[in-house]
């Protein structure tokens, strides 16, 4: 049994939509206590899913359900083991819903020796664009202020207190002078091109041949956005300590390992060595074949949503 329920809320808010459709089933209707919810299906929207946060759990509630949601950590966005989350094996992780804007762009609706072509085009190696550190809105305007930023945002206390698991800023100190990187950090401008220079988030990502994809808050639509314009994702989302955050359709129906570079966090020192030593060809193939496989069709236009490979 599917439960529709919307989430007004958005990414972190107060979990009661979900707490009032779980009374009202189980009041009214016998199907919930007959299996005790184990064969009932819920969508969670919040970036944290099904997690517990600030504003609210629903361990109880939905501990025997099948959870639909975009966060595939067994951890809560703190990067600790917390109420309910993500279980392999018995929740799904699904994809968020990119606009047909951005899809037509796809370079995968061309003929294989155009896009061989295209591909050919892509001068960066390795593309990033995004916050570093939580909070996203505070700017630092020196490396030292961002390094005073990042090291409080990792080690204070909190449900955010492990913001992409402090992977983002590793990478970006380690790396942004590195030839053929482009890591424009956006809470840290002097990363940034002069704003005459700067290119839109498609072209960047159109120009690179591997893409960064790391958490943030929980999920993300980046690195749905990297597969579908024909960058690479490179998938840095382990915390050390547990499993790493699941993916899409991962792994019933998608091997991303097969089309993704999976970087562990023990590996993380070896980034470029393993970006070089990829072979970029076979992922591109790969991705060429299961790149529709993370769309909604339902969110396109035609002739797209027509032709979009089933």
């Amino acid at each position: 049994f599917y439960v529709p329920t919307w989430d007004w809320h958005g990414s972190w808010g107060n979990a009661e939509v979900y707490y009032r459709a779980h009374r009202y089933i189980s009041t009214f209707y016998p199907y919930w206590n007959a299996s005790g919810g184990a064969d009932h299906v819920w969508a969670i929207a919040r970036d944290a899913a099904a997690c517990d946060t600030p504003w609210g759990s629903l361990r109880e509630e939905l501990r025997t359900s099948i959870i639909l949601s975009n966060w595939g950590g067994v951890t809560g966005l703190s990067g600790r083991i917390q109420e309910r989350c993500f279980r392999p094996s018995w929740d799904v992780v699904v994809p968020g819903t990119l606009t047909d804007s951005v899809v037509r762009l796809s370079p995968f609706w061309l003929g294989e020796a155009e896009q061989t072509a295209q591909h050919a085009t892509r001068t960066t190696q390795l593309f990033f664009s995004g916050a570093l550190c939580w909070k996203t809105s505070t700017i630092a305007r020196t490396a030292r202020e961002l390094q005073r930023k990042c090291e409080r945002s990792y080690s204070e206390p909190g449900f955010l207190s492990r913001y992409s698991f402090g992977l983002r800023y590793e990478i970006f100190t380690r790396f942004r002078q590195v030839a053929g990187f482009r890591l424009h950090a956006s809470d840290f401008p002097p990363s940034l091109p002069p704003r005459r220079e700067r290119r839109s988030l498609d072209a960047e990502i159109l120009t690179s041949k591997f893409c960064l994809c790391p958490s943030g808050t929980g999920w993300g639509m980046r690195v749905y956005h990297v597969m579908v314009l024909g960058c690479v994702p490179v998938l840095t989302q382990h915390d050390g300590e547990h499993p790493p955050v699941a993916q899409a359709f991962e792994p019933e129906l998608l091997d991303w390992s097969s089309f993704a570079v999976v970087v562990r966090r023990d590996e993380i020192a070896r980034l470029p060595q393993i970006l070089e030593a990829t072979d970029i060809d076979a992922k591109r193939a790969e991705l060429r074949r299961v790149w529709h496989r993370i769309i909604w069709r339902g969110g396109l236009d035609e002739p797209r949503r027509s032709k979009l490979p089933m």
